[in-house]
């Protein structure tokens, strides 16, 4: 059966890019891990926290978006490249440094081409949504973020891993970094302490279940004021933790990372995007490669077919 692949003629950086497939809205929250609920108020951090920091972080780009067709039907597929790096930190000595970086490329699509195309090697999806394939690519990035983690994570007080910690809860000391906030997952009265907090400060651990488990809770980082939502970052732990392990990354993620929040005027996501993540993105990003030469060679390759 012969497989006909067709490429986009768009530049994909125009088309449309949802993050992921629209997921359930039901959450389940205990907030009387650490302080019963009608107790909760700003935690302090406790004093000098962790030292030695690993940061690890993680970019995605659409290279291409593809067609492919047989005698049974078409469907989407999409060229993705993705990177990954970790950034070891010492914050007494203030300095930091790439310590690990990765590459990796694939063709997302729920038809096996039959062959690897360019540096695209298959990867098959069951779905055919554009939603999904995203999905896919971003659950690779995030396979390739634990990869890298593992390799030098040993050596670190914390490990901050950008964005949720899901797929990666094995890694020691680590915690997911979650920058931006879509829905809130507290009652009002429990989502004043957040608009309360000042820099430096947490809420109380709290247990939340969506479609996985986890510890959670909010820190605010200097340089956005101290009301709102401003300057407030989600933070996740694992669910093998006990309750006191938890609390304790807690405190060790209020002392550590308010230092490493980034400056307004160098970066317009501060100063959740915490600099060394916003370095490291920029190293991960070159060594992607010109989109505007790999889209070339996709649609060289394809028509050479």
């Amino acid at each position: 059966m012969t497989v006909q692949i067709t490429v986009d003629a768009w530049d994909p950086s125009f088309a449309d890019n949802a993050e992921s497939p629209s997921r359930s809205d039901s959450a389940t929250v205990d907030t009387e891990i650490e302080t019963p609920a009608k107790q909760w108020a700003p935690v302090d951090a406790p004093g000098p926290g962790p030292r030695r920091l690993l940061v690890v972080d993680g970019v995605r780009r659409i290279d291409a978006r593809v067609e492919l067709s047989d005698e049974t039907g078409r469907w989407p597929g999409m060229c993705v490249s993705w990177a990954a790096g970790a950034v070891a930190c010492d914050l007494d000595g203030g300095a930091s440094a790439v310590t690990e970086t990765a590459v990796e490329r694939g063709l997302f699509a729920p038809l096996d081409p039959g062959a690897e195309l360019d540096h695209y090697p298959y990867r098959k999806t069951d779905a055919a949504e554009s939603a999904e394939l995203i999905a896919a690519s971003q659950a690779a990035m995030a396979a390739l973020e634990a990869k890298v983690a593992a390799k030098v994570a040993t050596h670190a007080e914390l490990s901050v891993l950008d964005g949720t910690l899901r797929g990666r809860t094995r890694l020691p000391n680590a915690v997911g970094y979650i920058k931006s906030h879509h829905r809130s997952y507290l009652q009002a009265p429990l989502n004043g302490v957040v608009e309360r907090l000042r820099p430096g400060q947490r809420t109380p651990v709290f247990h939340l279940m969506t479609t996985w488990p986890r510890y959670s809770w909010y820190l605010r980082l200097p340089g956005a004021g101290s009301r709102g939502w401003a300057g407030v970052a989600r933070i996740e732990a694992a669910d093998a933790l006990s309750e006191e392990a938890a609390i304790a990354l807690a405190d060790a993620t209020a002392a550590a990372l308010p230092p490493l929040g980034s400056a307004a005027h160098k970066d317009p996501r501060a100063p959740q995007n915490l600099t060394p993540i916003a370095g490291l993105e920029r190293r991960l990003k070159r060594k992607l490669g010109d989109s505007r030469l790999l889209l070339r060679s996709v649609r060289t390759a394809y028509a050479n077919r």
